[in-house]
C-alpha cells in the first residue's frame, strides 16, 4: 500500500482487463481513505458500482437521471473557482465546452459563438457576483433565454441547440443542486443517462469536483476523485481536454484525481493520454491469466 499524498504527483489509473478486480480496488482504497483520513472524497459512476458502499458509509448519493428528482445545477459557482481575482473567466471557460459538447459539429464552436456565450455568461452571472447567495445562480435556462435576447443569429443557433435541455426532453440539468453535494463522501450515479447525456454528466460532475476542491483547498482539505470507465472522458475532446487540465491543475489545489478503466485500447488511443501518464506517479494494474 503507498500514502499517495508522499509521492510528487498523486494523480492515478487504475487499469486492467474485466474482473481483474479494478474496482474492488478503487473501493479498497476509497475505504481506507475515507476511515484514516479527513479527505473528501468524490465519485463519478457510469455503471452504478459504487452506491451501496457510499450508503454504507452514510455519504451522498445523486442519481443523476431524466426520472431522478436529484437535481445538479452546471451554472454552480463557487467564489474560489479560480487562482485569480476572476472566478468567471474559468466557469465561462467550462460553459463554452458545455455548449461545444451540445452543439456538436467536427469544428467546434466558432469564435463568433464563443464571444456571444462568453457575453452571455457575463450577463446572466451579475446579480450573483452582486450579491452571492445561492439564491442568485443562474441554471442553463437563464444562459438560453439570454441567448434567445442577442441579435447575432449565431447565438439564436446556440440557444436552438439548448432548446432540448432546458425545455425539451432533456432538461434534467435545468435546475438548481437539490442535494447535499457538500457530504464528505459523494457518489454521482449516472448510469441511467443515455448515450448523449452521459457525456454531459461526466462533463458537469468534472465541474462540480472542481468546485469542490477550489473550496477545499481554502479549508486546507484534501479531495480525491475516482472515475471509473475513464476512457469514455477522453472520447470527446470537451472532456478529455478538461480531464487533462485536471490531471495539471489538480496537485497544487489538493486534489488526487484517479482514472478507472478496463478498456486501455481506447485509452492509449486518445492523443491527450500522454498527458494523463506523465503526470500520474500512481499506476495500479491488473490482470489474471490461465495458462
Amino acid at each position: 500500500m503507498v500514502d499517495r499524498k508522499k509521492l510528487k504527483t498523486p494523480n492515478g489509473l487504475i487499469l486492467g482487463t474485466p474482473g481483474s478486480g479494478k474496482s474492488f480496488s478503487a473501493k479498497r482504497e476509497i475505504a481506507n481513505c475515507f476511515l484514516i483520513t479527513q479527505d473528501d472524497i468524490i465519485i463519478c459512476d457510469p455503471e452504478g458500482e459504487y452506491f451501496p458502499l457510499v450508503e454504507r458509509f452514510h455519504g451522498q448519493v445523486v442519481h443523476i437521471s431524466p426520472t431522478s428528482g436529484d437535481y445538479v445545477n452546471p451554472m454552480d459557482l463557487n467564489l474560489n473557482y479560480s487562482d485569480d481575482d476572476n472566478p468567471l473567466s474559468l466557469k465561462s471557460d467550462f460553459i463554452l465546452s458545455l455548449c461545444e459538447l451540445v452543439v456538436g459539429g467536427r469544428d467546434g464552436l466558432q469564435p463568433i459563438e464563443k464571444t456571444v456565450i462568453d457575453r452571455a455568461v457575463r450577463l446572466i452571472y451579475q446579480p450573483f457576483l452582486n450579491d452571492p447567495v445561492p439564491e442568485k445562480l443562474p441554471i442553463l435556462g437563464d444562459l438560453y433565454n439570454a441567448l434567445l435576447s442577442m441579435d447575432e443569429k449565431e447565438a439564436r443557433h446556440i440557444a436552438t441547440a439548448l432548446e432540448i435541455y432546458v425545455t425539451g426532453s432533456l432538461n434534467v440539468f435545468n435546475h438548481r443542486t437539490n442535494v447535499d453535494i457538500n457530504n464528505r463522501l459523494v457518489c454521482y450515479d449516472i448510469k441511467e443517462l443515455g448515450k448523449q447525456l452521459k457525456k454531459l454528466g461526466m462533463l458537469i460532475v468534472q465541474d462540480q469536483v472542481w468546485g469542490r476542491v477550489t473550496a477545499n483547498r481554502a479549508a486546507g482539505r484534501s479531495t480525491r476523485y475516482y472515475m471509473d470507465e475513464f476512457h469514455l472522458l477522453l472520447r470527446e475532446e470537451q472532456t478529455s481536454t478538461y480531464s487533462v487540465e485536471i490531471w495539471k491543475r489538480f496537485r497544487k489545489w489538493g486534489g488526487i484525481p484517479t482514472g478507472i478503466t478496463q478498456n486501455v485500447k481506447d485509452l492509449l488511443g486518445s492523443r491527450e493520454v500522454e498527458n494523463i501518464f506523465e503526470n500520474s506517479d500512481f499506476i495500479y494494474m491488473l490482470n489474471w491469466r490461465r495458462n
